[in-house]
């Protein structure tokens, strides 16, 4: 059964009984517009009712769900400050006293009078070195409580609107609207998946009957968001369908592109140019992105890219989402590129006006084979005559209308190779990016000497500084890195970049060696000085921010210290630490940091696999927050647990390819902001 459009008609949220315009105006606050929208609210948990127990026991079971029943012996208002308040009723039965704690209800001091007999549910919590029952409902005789062992989804309120209020109005939309719901659906494609059609699913989600009805319920509503991204993705891939400019590569022209390295790509890198050559030799526009962990190659893949689409007479756009890591890669492969006659030239903000104006005109008469640069290769003044292939690296700090900008210069479709060092797990990489095909650099280079990361503690830290001066005095090198560029007016006291600048510029052991500082504030040519004598092993021991985190690549630097490692995320941590060990040597990444993020750094120092860290941190801060912001809307709602749901991730990006007229009317549907 399908249909050309989602849903029938439904009522707007004021059709509904107690929804005058200022709690319409809360629910819109809330990302509630319309009734459809209550609809499909996903509860926040599925509550199974408890039995009456006594006051005594039930204050045992800290953070459980408890119900119980007793006289109030006392109420008393607490002021705690501002307009917040706190009611404290004290119940008894035959088993001693427990309080039932309010917050910012004044009124329940004047309801819970003494001698009262009330039934309350709700969480044991701990005040102090007390426990009570935090935010209880209170039974009545207009609305009892169910049965012991009834479900009941709870949904979380916010802006003025409790969350029982929430589910009040959630009922009511089932009662009169959920049979106005039409499936969209193809019913064996629900079958395949044991899921039910959406005004049943709709009806066992919001009044479940058990367990296994609900979470078929859930899985169905769930599919909803995932299905809206993966038909924008597919729309988005069916209007790219052009042609590009085919590159071809012979076997001859191949051992010469393989042999244009210094070394012996490994197996890895070898099976994603085997990729890239055969999306290349077609009409129909490469669309990959390349996954590789830190130090996998992903340049060498780039470049192998790169070289066979300027042999083939096209244009390069090589793209960076900052000016540190645009030079890297320009400083870094001038050499080779220079060698193989390929014209290069950077664009950046910070050219001067004579300069930029000249690498223009001479890009836009085809005199440059390839443009390295940040977001200026935006800019509507830079014009490519035959532009082939675009390279985007940390692809994922530019958004999809970005990277469509940059390939629309072409004037008609081009290759799009993404390349990206922030490891993303499989079932994000799929939901993310269907419209893309994804290659993955699994093993590292050969040669590469062993990282130690070791979390520092204690009287352990005074040891750093003689650990230090011996490695500098060895010829190596080091980064000091301190999240903070300065400490501020309100936090003075804590380490930034600056002030850990001046300490250690005052040890001579460390100062013989030559220290720099290097942050975001620093002119531009300032710092890409500084990072040249840094490459170029003038400087020993480098004091930055986290503005190093991409783009920096010395492989004569074994040790990192990381200050205030707690202030920074898993994947973050992951990529600073890859400055370093990129060379034969030894190399050590230490980490200073509070042990309120123990765990997370016993994780870095057991494992530097990227992808598991990536995983981590998509158990740790949802699919949706992988990279620090909530990406592409909504479409995450509902996936608790992202793997567990894999198959409704596959099943929508495979039921579009085959059902291409299904894709409309979700596609309409689906957030523009797709992508990171």
């Amino acid at each position: 059964m399908t249909t050309t459009t989602r849903f029938d008609p439904i009522a707007p949220l004021a059709s509904l009984p107690g929804v005058g315009p200022a709690r319409a105006a809360r629910l819109v606050r809330l990302g509630i517009e319309s009734v459809r929208d209550l609809l499909l609210q996903q509860p926040r948990r599925l509550v199974e009712w408890p039995a009456v127990l006594p006051l005594a026991e039930a204050l045992r079971r800290r953070g459980e769900r408890v119900r119980v029943r007793g006289r109030v012996r006392r109420t008393r208002l607490v002021r705690l400050g501002g307009q917040r308040t706190m009611v404290r009723a004290t119940l008894e039965d035959a088993s001693g006293e427990g309080d039932l704690v309010f917050f910012n209800q004044p009124w329940m001091q004047r309801q819970l009078e003494a001698g009262r007999e009330v039934e309350a549910a709700g969480d044991v919590v701990t005040f102090g070195k007390e426990r009570a029952i935090g935010a209880p409902q209170l039974a009545s005789e207009s609305a009892p409580f169910p049965a012991p062992g009834t479900l009941v989804p709870e949904y979380g309120g916010g802006d003025g609107v409790t969350g029982e209020a929430l589910g009040l109005l959630v009922g009511s939309a089932v009662e009169r609207h959920a049979d106005l719901l039409v499936e969209p659906l193809p019913l064996e494609v629900l079958a395949a998946h044991g899921l039910p059609p959406l005004p049943e699913a709709i009806r066992a989600l919001h009044a479940p009957q058990d367990r296994a009805s609900f979470e078929r319920a859930r899985r169905r509503l769930a599919f909803e968001p995932v299905l809206a991204l993966q038909a924008r993705l597919q729309a988005r891939r069916a209007r790219s369908g052009g042609a590009a400019p085919r590159v071809r590569v012979s076997d001859t022209l191949q051992r010469e592109l393989l042999g244009a390295f210094p070394f012996d790509p490994t197996a890895a890198q070898r099976r994603v140019i085997e990729e890239l050559r055969r999306d290349l030799d077609r009409t129909r526009p490469m669309r990959r992105l390349l996954q590789g962990d830190v130090g996998s190659g992903k340049t060498a893949v780039a470049v192998w890219a790169l070289l066979a689409a300027v042999e083939a007479g096209n244009q390069v756009a090589f793209m960076a989402p900052t000016e540190l890591l645009a030079v890297q890669h320009h400083y870094g492969l001038a050499e080779l590129l220079a060698r193989h006659g390929v014209r290069a030239e950077l664009v950046t903000g910070s050219l001067r006006a004579g300069e930029r104006r000249a690498i223009v005109e001479r890009l836009a008469r085809g005199e440059v084979d390839v443009a390295f640069g940040t977001h200026a290769l935006f800019s509507e003044d830079i014009e490519f005559r035959n532009l082939g292939l675009v390279i985007i690296d940390e692809q994922h700090r530019f958004g999809v209308d970005q990277r469509a900008r940059l390939a629309r210069k072409a004037g008609r479709d081009v290759h799009l190779l993404l390349l990206t060092a922030t490891p993303i797990p499989r079932t994000l990489a799929l939901t993310l990016y269907g419209d893309l095909e994804v290659s993955v650099l699994d093993a590292s280079p050969p040669g590469r000497g062993e990282l130690r990361t070791r979390w520092v503690q204690g009287d352990d830290r005074r040891k750093i500084f003689g650990f230090l001066a011996q490695r500098l005095a060895a010829g190596e090198q080091v980064y000091w890195v301190v999240p903070r560029i300065d400490g501020g007016e309100e936090d003075s006291e804590a380490p930034n970049a600056e002030r850990r600048f001046a300490d250690l510029s005052q040890r001579e052991t460390l100062a013989r060696a030559g220290i720099a500082l290097v942050h975001g504030r620093i002119a531009s040519e300032e710092r890409r000085n500084v990072l040249d004598r840094f490459r170029r092993a003038e400087v020993g021991l480098l004091v930055a921010t986290t503005v190093i985190e991409v783009g920096v690549d010395v492989p004569n630097a074994t040790v990192m210290v990381i200050e205030d490692a707690h202030r920074l995320g898993l994947a973050q941590l992951h990529q600073l630490r890859g400055r370093v060990g990129r060379g034969a040597q030894e190399a050590f990444c230490l980490l200073l940091g509070d042990k309120k993020a123990e765990r997370r750094l016993r994780l870095l120092e057991r494992s530097r696999d990227g992808f598991l860290l990536a995983e981590e941190d998509l158990r740790q801060r949802g699919m949706g927050d992988l990279f620090g912001v909530r990406q592409a809307g909504e479409n995450f709602e509902g996936l608790e647990d992202p793997e567990r749901d894999l198959d409704l991730l596959l099943a929508a990006r495979d039921l579009f390819q085959k059902r291409p007229e299904l894709v409309g009317p979700y596609a309409a549907e689906a957030p523009e902001n797709l992508t990171p």
